[in-house]
């Protein structure tokens, strides 16, 4: 018999179900397919020595046998010692055999990986109380997904029932996470700002890549609005929290918010913005470039002074911690993204970024000449954070970036405003759910500048890409807020809590499903 919170899920996520969505189109594109298996054909490298790297791996053996457990913890609860390695590690494992299928053709290692997420579909019930399950939804979320994603042409992962014991799980346990934290509804927040940024990102990373593997606009939608307008740390405005101008140049760099705590937690910011950006980005949406290419100005920021390099810094507080200088703790770290940044930044849109090249460089020279992947370059928890591989997804010639280049996708000239229905009390039904509209072509037009009736002075924000069907959206909100405040400008002027005036909106499943262990 089902149930009511089952009954009313199926709605919720049937009633969001369109079509317009590119597959694949998470960390990986049929496009990066194509192009990988021609380098990989005439063992070129880095692209070779990365592949030669991956295939060697335990993690990505056809061999390779799931750990699934009923519940999952990062830290010691009851005396019993964390076991989030095994998800981890499992993650990593679906990730890289589920690329083996797509470059090779492996059907032993599709259905490894198939079998792995179905396992875990089967048996995981919880993840641990703490504050720690919103980090395991997030970063071990996306990797998931991202896994799910490339199988999608393997037939047995749906025939066997794997895919739908997974994301009927991940339902339940990840999403339904991954929104309530975004919504701030964690009892130890004591106010918007009390995660750090990296908390926040990979939420929205992992309901992004939920909302683009199922098709699910409502959900996609709200991790986008909650990246360019949230009032949380993720939000690109905080996560790059002030614009400072570097000593001698007068060139805006972007500080991030967690550069006064420690450089190792700022670099995951970055690898996450990778993520997040990257999985827009292959939709036909340019996060990257939003707020006048924002994450750029803090890779610049970051690149520097991990290089050995002063940089500026304005003091930062957010009501929980205050920080004065950038903090030198774990300063010069590596994380597996800068392939990624400097592809995007610099070889498809031809942007200056001396400090990412440099600092791109630097990674790849720590790490032996390519940036590695999960289970590649180290143990631990920070090791897995991402799933990598950059030099063999994202690596390009010379020769490879008109074809790349070509696949921009348009952009508007300016943020539209937007339309929500604010349901008269907190209970939400059917009758309540959006049907939002996608078009198959994912068609982008020119909207008329964004602006807040209730705000004195409204400055449109730089050119972004938007969705055609955005100004028709209506969505069920617990909550609306408005930011609002002065559009950062490249240049020597500094800018503090930069907001575009854009409405902040928050989107949740029914709270009859969330189940919380």
């Amino acid at each position: 018999m089902f149930s009511l919170q089952s009954v009313c899920l199926y709605l919720f996520i049937l009633s969001s179900l369109v079509s317009g969505f590119t597959h694949p189109g998470l960390l990986v594109s049929d496009a990066d397919i194509v192009r990988i298996k021609a380098k990989i054909s005439a063992r070129k490298n880095p692209w070779q020595a990365s592949w030669d790297k991956l295939v060697a791996l335990e993690y990505s053996q056809p061999s390779y046998t799931d750990n699934a457990v009923a519940s999952v913890h990062r830290g010691t609860v009851d005396g019993v010692a964390g076991n989030a390695d095994l998800l981890w590690h499992d993650a990593a494992a679906a990730f890289n055999l589920a690329l083996r299928w797509k470059i090779e053709g492996s059907v032993t290692c599709a259905e490894t990986a198939s079998n792995i997420l179905g396992a875990w579909g089967r048996t995981l019930t919880s993840l641990e109380v703490s504050d720690d399950q919103y980090l395991t939804a997030g970063l071990q979320g996306y990797q998931l997904v991202n896994a799910a994603e490339l199988l999608r042409d393997y037939a047995p992962f749906e025939s066997s029932g794997n895919a739908q014991y997974f994301i009927a799980m991940f339902e339940k346990i990840f999403l339904a996470k991954n929104l309530f934290f975004l919504n701030h509804q964690a009892p130890s927040e004591h106010n918007v700002r009390h995660f750090f940024a990296n908390w926040e990102l990979c939420n929205m990373a992992s309901a992004m890549a939920y909302g683009i593997y199922t098709d699910n606009v409502t959900i996609y939608d709200f991790a986008v609005d909650y990246f360019k307008a949230g009032d949380g740390n993720g939000a690109i405005n905080n996560a790059i929290s002030n614009l400072v101008s570097e000593t001698g140049t007068s060139a805006t760099l972007g500080q991030p918010q967690e550069a006064g705590r420690d450089q190792g937690h700022t670099g995951l910011d970055f690898q996450l913005f990778g993520v997040v950006a990257q999985q827009a980005w292959n939709q036909g949406d340019d996060l990257y470039g939003y707020n006048s290419s924002r994450i750029l100005l803090g890779a610049e920021y970051y690149a520097r002074y991990n290089l050995g390099n002063d940089v500026p810094f304005e003091p930062y507080t957010n009501g929980i911690v205050s920080y004065t200088a950038v903090s030198p703790a774990s300063r010069g770290a590596i994380r597996p993204t800068w392939e990624l940044l400097y592809a995007h930044y610099v070889q498809i849109k031809g942007l200056d970024a001396p400090w990412t090249e440099l600092y791109k460089n630097h990674t790849i020279e720590s790490m032996g000449g390519f940036e590695g992947g999960a289970g590649s370059w180290g143990e631990g928890s920070g090791h897995y954070d991402g799933l990598g591989w950059g030099s063999l997804l994202y690596h390009l010639d010379v020769a490879d970036v008109p074809a790349v280049s070509s696949t921009v996708p348009a952009v508007s000239s300016t943020v539209p405003a937007v339309s929500f229905t604010l349901p008269s009390s907190h209970s939400t039904t059917t009758s309540d759910l959006p049907s939002p509209s996608r078009t198959a072509s994912r068609i982008v037009q020119s909207k008329e500048p964004a602006t807040v009736a209730s705000v004195s002075k409204s400055v449109p924000v730089e050119p972004q890409a938007t969705k055609s069907e955005e100004t028709s959206r209506t969505s069920t909100l617990l909550a609306s807020h408005l930011v609002s405040g002065v559009h950062p400008t490249l240049g020597p002027a500094l800018h503090t809590s930069c907001q575009p005036p854009i409405t902040k909106t928050v989107y949740q499943l029914p709270t009859t499903i969330i189940v919380y262990d």
